[in-house]
C-alpha cells in the first residue's frame, strides 16, 4: 500500500544523535584501518613525526622515511580538525516575543534605558 503523498512511512523520523546505516558502516570500516582522520590530522597538528612508506612497484621492496610536518601544515591539520571538537556556533537572533510591545515603551522610558548610569567620576 503507498503512502498519501508528502508523508512519511516514520512520522516521528530518526531519533536525535542517530547516524544513519552508510555512516555508521564507513566509521566502523575507519576504526578498523587503524585511525580515524580527526587523529590523523591532530597528530600533525601536533607535529608529531609521520612515518611514510612507500612501495617500488618493479621489486616489491618497501621503504620507510619519516615526515615531520612544517608549521604550515602543523597550521592546517589544526584549521580542518576544528570542526570535529569545535563545532561552528549558530548565529544568534534576538527576537521580541510579541513585536507590538516596543511601541508600548514610551520615548521618554527609552531615552532613560540608553543614557550611561553614571558619568564616571562617582567615587
Amino acid at each position: 500500500m503507498a503512502l498519501p503523498k508528502g508523508t512519511s512511512g516514520n512520522p516521528r523520523g530518526r531519533p536525535p544523535g542517530k547516524i544513519n546505516k552508510f555512516s555508521a558502516s564507513v566509521l566502523e570500516k575507519a576504526s578498523a584501518s587503524g585511525l580515524l582522520p580527526h587523529e590523523i590530522l591532530l597528530s600533525f597538528a601536533r607535529g608529531e613525526p609521520q612515518i611514510h612508506r612507500t612501495v617500488n612497484p618493479i621489486t616489491g621492496e618497501v621503504t620507510e622515511h619519516t615526515i615531520y610536518p612544517e608549521p604550515d601544515m602543523r597550521l592546517q591539520a589544526a584549521n580542518m580538525a576544528a570542526p570535529y571538537f569545535a563545532p561552528k556556533l549558530a548565529q544568534v537572533q534576538h527576537r521580541m516575543k510579541d513585536a507590538r510591545s516596543a511601541d508600548l515603551v514610551s520615548d521618554a522610558e527609552l531615552i532613560e534605558v540608553a543614557l550611561p548610569v553614571g558619568d564616571g567620576n562617582d567615587g
